[in-house]
């Protein structure tokens, strides 16, 4: 088995903020009103004030930082507490997923980055491919859902590093979004399957829309377990 990347755990209410306006800033771009309701004012609906537009950005700041740092205050011990036993869990199954991943990417090396997850108290979990940085949920509804989220992040930085490596093309901005929507549904029939199952326990949520792509993409991978043949028949041309 090769050497797999250590993932390290830190705590840091200043990224919590930087999510929320990372958010905004792209939901205002992207017309992305779900994902705010999905990340933030679904799960904490004393937040939805911040739907007002006329807030300033000094206003929603204040409102943003008081929230964190209040709830971090009110559940600090259940936070630590799950923190540990979420990374306890990761450790037990990290050489588990490893070779899991080798056999997908036909032993490629993991990328070099500084493999950093950071447990959130929002609805979702972004990530920073370029560095390997992570959020996960610290608090969970569905059992072993957070070592779901961060296997499904791990793996997409190995399949954005594969990818670009042999697909060098595919580095065009022009390609981004196709690829993203390609590397979710990756993602999901990867996770999904029986072998992954068993390891992990739980299924990863899809989002909705990629449902057709995923049942492409699923059709393919029966056909042939092979990474670059189902990149050649799904890859935009």
């Amino acid at each position: 088995m090769k050497k797999y990347p250590k993932v390290k755990f830190i705590i840091n209410l200043n990224k919590e903020i930087e999510i929320y306006f990372d958010f905004l800033k792209d939901a205002k771009q992207h017309n992305l009103n779900r994902e705010m309701r999905w990340a933030f004012y679904n799960p904490h609906p004393k937040l939805k004030l911040l739907k007002n537009k006329n807030l300033s950005r000094s206003k929603r700041k204040k409102i943003i930082q008081d929230y964190v740092n209040d709830y971090y205050k009110k559940h600090s011990s259940a936070i630590k507490k799950n923190i540990l036993l979420i990374e306890k869990k990761w450790r037990y199954l990290e050489g588990k997923f490893s070779i899991l991943v080798e056999k997908i990417f036909k032993n490629y090396p993991w990328p070099k980055g500084k493999y950093i997850a950071y447990p959130t108290m929002w609805g979702m979990y972004p990530r920073d491919i370029k560095n390997e940085i992570f959020w996960f949920p610290f608090k969970q509804k569905i059992k072993n859902y957070a070592l779901v989220v961060i296997a499904h992040e791990m793996l997409h930085f190995i399949f954005y590093d594969y990818l670009y490596k042999n697909y060098p093309k595919y580095k065009n901005h022009r390609y981004d979004f196709k690829i993203w929507n390609i590397s979710e549904a990756f993602n999901i029939v990867i996770q999904n399957s029986p072998e992954w199952i068993k390891v992990f326990k739980e299924k990863c949520k899809a989002y909705p829309e990629h449902k057709k792509l995923i049942q492409k993409m699923k059709k393919i991978w029966r056909e042939k377990q092979d990474i670059d043949y189902l990149l050649k028949k799904v890859l935009p041309k």
